[in-house]
């Protein structure tokens, strides 16, 4: 008997407790509960335990889309590994005019603005006339007053011409008249031309456009007094485009090795439309200000091509060099390059180290990771040749890579061999480099034993 419990609590039960048993179920068991309910009780514990252990042991977990990571892929293109070099500049126009009067004066009317297309002889702004206009007169009557002159002076010769013939004068008189006459006729004449010039100055109080084209500049207001030469607008013919760029000091035996080579044009606001184009011009001294030698890139696109594309004057642009690229070699973004120290051995050799298409590596590793079909990734194993400012240019060991495949860009070391990814697109990167598209994905199948496991949960509920 136990002295910490009650009285009537002894390790047997009471006579009265075990014929209450007996009377209930015939059987009790030894802690007091009737054996039918007991066998039930762990009928089900012991299905719910090797139902329990059937799941975890026998089924092996499959990926589910939430272990599928997101990746930023990029497709190698068939001219990806070209070297290139790329300037900015400004699209201008091949023929730019400033426009200016040839006289001096106060300006009394601009007829046309920035962005204005104009023709060739149409008046653009006109000085006010009144003081050429007035040289003018005043010529055509100095021209009027030398006439008579002339003409009294030519008279003149001709009667002392009629007195020499009779013997009334001597050939040193005659020779004097007919001396005058000549000298009127002269001054005649220099006055006649000067009254043109005055005439054709009046003309000039008009500025018209020399050229077909559109008004990109305006310096002048009206009512500002401008001196002859000085610039008052600027016409340019949009017809012939170029692009203006600097082309940097260390740069320049480069620029003019690549010259004859293919080169593109584009432009910034349509970076989805490049134009065939030629160096036209090299400058042969720096800019003392910016220290570049300018170089103007001639579009060979048709007037209509580029208008079609938006190509409008002032834009900023850019010309892209095409360079050779070696055999084998491919350009990939900078991000894509993924390097690590110590490859991880396989299992069943830890004395190595290998990446695909590499053979063995004892060591350190250089790689890309290609994506196949079914969003694994694998190691491919690379060499890099160069690296440029947004790119590095290599070479896949045993020719692993070629043009189409995808490849990852970015997040490279997070990633181990045989991960399922999900690539995706970039919205800002267009052309025929640009990231891969979303490749679709099947569900993950759920296990074949999920039913049968819900139906048995319900019977002991």
């Amino acid at each position: 008997m136990n002295p910490h419990l009650p009285p009537d609590s002894t390790s047997h039960s009471s006579p009265t407790t075990l014929a209450t048993a007996r009377s209930a179920s015939g059987r009790i068991s030894p802690l007091g509960v009737p054996a039918k309910s007991l066998r039930s009780a762990t009928a089900g514990l012991v299905v719910a335990s090797v139902l329990d252990a059937g799941l975890l042991g026998c089924h092996k977990p499959e990926a589910t889309t939430s272990s599928i990571r997101p990746a930023l892929t990029y497709k190698i293109t068939a001219d990806a590994g070209l070297e290139t070099e790329v300037y900015s500049g400004e699209l201008r126009a091949r023929i730019e005019a400033d426009h200016a009067f040839r006289v001096g004066g106060k300006i009394v009317k601009r007829l046309v603005d920035v962005g204005s297309t104009v023709k060739r002889g149409q008046t653009l702004a006109q000085i006010d006339p009144q003081d050429v206009t007035l040289n003018a007169e005043a010529a055509t009557a100095q021209v009027a007053a030398l006439k008579t002159e002339a003409d009294f002076a030519e008279a003149e010769a001709a009667r002392f011409r009629g007195l020499f013939t009779k013997g009334f004068v001597s050939q040193s008189a005659l020779d004097q008249k007919v001396n005058v006459a000549n000298a009127a006729k002269s001054r005649l004449a220099a006055q006649q031309a000067q009254a043109n010039v005055s005439a054709n100055q009046a003309g000039y109080a008009n500025l018209v456009a020399a050229i077909d084209g559109v008004v990109t500049a305006v310096t002048t207001e009206v009512g500002q007094v401008v001196s002859a030469g000085q610039t008052v607008l600027r016409v340019a013919n949009p017809s012939e485009k170029e692009l203006v760029i600097g082309v940097p000091e260390s740069q320049l035996a480069d620029f003019r090795a690549r010259i004859k080579g293919p080169l593109m044009v584009g432009l910034w606001a349509n970076p989805g439309v490049r134009y065939p184009a030629k160096v036209r011009e090299l400058g042969s001294a720096a800019d003392p200000a910016t220290r570049t030698y300018p170089a103007r890139i001639s579009v060979l696109a048709s007037k209509e091509a580029t208008e079609a594309s938006a190509a409008q004057l002032g834009m900023s642009g850019y010309v892209v060099f095409a360079g050779a690229r070696a055999p084998g070699e491919i350009a990939v973004p900078l991000s894509a390059i993924y390097i690590r120290d110590q490859l991880a051995a396989p299992a069943n050799n830890p004395s190595k180290a290998t990446g695909t298409g590499a053979g063995p590596v004892p060591g350190a590793i250089t790689g890309v990771w290609q994506v196949g079909a079914d969003g694994k990734v694998t190691l491919r194993a690379i060499e890099v040749s160069k690296y440029t400012e947004s790119a590095a240019i290599i070479r896949a060991v045993g020719g692993t890579l070629k043009p189409g495949d995808v490849i990852v860009a970015a997040g490279v070391h997070k990633l181990r061999e045989g991960d399922v990814v999900k690539p995706m697109t970039d919205p800002t990167v267009k052309g025929d480099g640009k990231v891969a598209h979303a490749v679709p994905l099947q569900p993950a199948t759920p296990p074949a034993n999920t039913t049968q496991f819900a139906r048995l949960t319900s019977l002991f509920n």
